[in-house]
């Protein structure tokens, strides 16, 4: 079947972009003299609305072999790709766990988040009844998720409760039915101080809100160490981190938007390439008088003749209302959207210039955004006040995937 509406996903442009992070936090952590941490690619949200089957199984061909998402169902999801692909990587859940899940993610060899002494407890409990009933003594693999400064969730680890913190994770570690195999933090700011060159490298000189929350964080593991509780795999650097801040690295970065080829400030860096390029289609031309208006509310008026193609997209496929008076590509040349943008349509001033002829015909595509080096997808993310994590993200389920090569 022919599609008005596709989101292209260059599987070289992801792998490529694998490559390139990784090549990154090998070079920072050997100038370092570090160790070279692993690099755990975000998977959630069906690969920042890539596609998780065709995000997984490029990246785990690129090397990848520790993988993170959001939610149990997204990490059955993705196990059972990986199975069909031959590989077993690591697969960490970042979110909230439901006890009645924790038997199937034993099952599968998933590990989970612990967030609190109480969730701790919770989750044990639900491991001891799974345990049982399998008469075996199967452990639920867990990653200790501390609360350095972004106040969402996690084991407290701000000065004044930091030694509670220690006591409670000592419990959790001691726990028979729980492995603790990794501890982790989240930066808040990351993306605007590392990035924008508004925190100086190094967490002792105080670099900012980011350098408060390693602070946070090392105070709390070293702790941790120096009593002997075995924290495993330590990991706070997100992508901004994992481009600008080697003293976050420990022994795993978590790459989420980089992997896409976006820049978390939304900035350009010639080292990545999007991964997605939206194209809808002209399916209608039609010509307007001064003084017609355009779609809803018919805000849009005309100030002199024009030619206006209709596209075949609109905030249904997610390509948002906010985006109206963006510019899309047809052929070689931008164009300008006009009116409002509707569920499933947006209309664009395809005016020919004085003496040319008009050069767009019903049936070619139209990129709304990809196909460059994200600044389309950049300015989409401005129009509309969010971020381009938005911008892919909301690609809606009815535009179909094709991954292209």
């Amino acid at each position: 079947m022919k599609h008005k509406n596709t989101a292209y996903i260059s599987r070289e442009a992801l792998r490529q972009n694998y490559l390139a992070i990784d090549k990154i936090v090998a070079e920072q952590s050997a100038a370092q003299g570090a160790k070279k941490p692993r690099v755990i690619c975000v998977v959630k949200a069906d690969g920042y609305g890539h596609g998780i089957a065709a995000v997984a199984g490029t990246l785990g061909g690129a090397g990848c072999d520790f993988f993170a998402v959001s939610s149990e169902d997204e990490a059955v999801e993705l196990r059972e790709i990986e199975n069909r692909n031959g590989r077993h990587p690591d697969i960490l859940i970042l979110g909230h766990i439901m006890p009645e899940n924790v038997g199937e993610m034993i099952e599968k060899d998933i590990t989970c988040a612990c967030v609190s002494l109480d969730n701790a407890r919770e989750l044990s409990e639900a491991a001891a009844r799974y345990s049982r009933r399998e008469r075996a003594a199967d452990r639920l693999k867990i990653h200790i998720k501390l609360d350095t400064g972004m106040n969402r969730v996690g084991f407290p680890a701000d000065e004044q409760r930091q030694e509670k913190t220690v006591r409670e994770i000592e419990e959790v570690s001691a726990d028979e039915n729980l492995a603790v195999c990794g501890i982790f933090t989240h930066f808040s700011c990351a993306d605007d101080e590392l990035m924008d060159g508004r925190t100086l490298s190094g967490y002792e000189i105080f670099g900012g809100y980011t350098g408060l929350q390693l602070m946070r964080y090392r105070a709390v593991t070293d702790e941790l160490m120096r009593r002997g509780v075995d924290v495993g795999v330590r990991h706070t650097a997100n992508s901004a981190a994992a481009l600008c801040f080697p003293e976050a690295y420990f022994d795993a970065v978590r790459a989420g938007v980089i992997i896409y080829g976006l820049m978390p400030n939304g900035g350009i860096d010639e080292r990545f390439r999007p991964v997605m390029r939206f194209d809808s289609s002209v399916v209608h031309l039609h010509e307007m008088r001064p003084g017609d208006r355009v779609s809803y509310g018919a805000q849009f008026v005309a100030e002199h003749p024009m030619t206006v193609a209709t596209v075949a997209a609109g905030y249904a496929d997610g390509f948002e209302r906010a985006y109206s008076g963006c510019c899309v590509k047809i052929g070689d040349r931008m164009y300008r959207q006009i009116g409002r943008i509707c569920m499933d349509q947006f209309m664009v001033d395809v005016t020919p210039l004085e003496g040319e002829e008009l050069d767009v015909r019903v049936g070619d595509p139209v990129t709304l955004f990809g196909g460059d080096d994200g600044q389309m997808t950049d300015t989409l993310a401005r129009l509309a006040g969010t971020i381009n994590y938005e911008v892919v993200c909301k690609v809606s389920k009815r535009v179909p995937r094709e991954v292209i090569e």
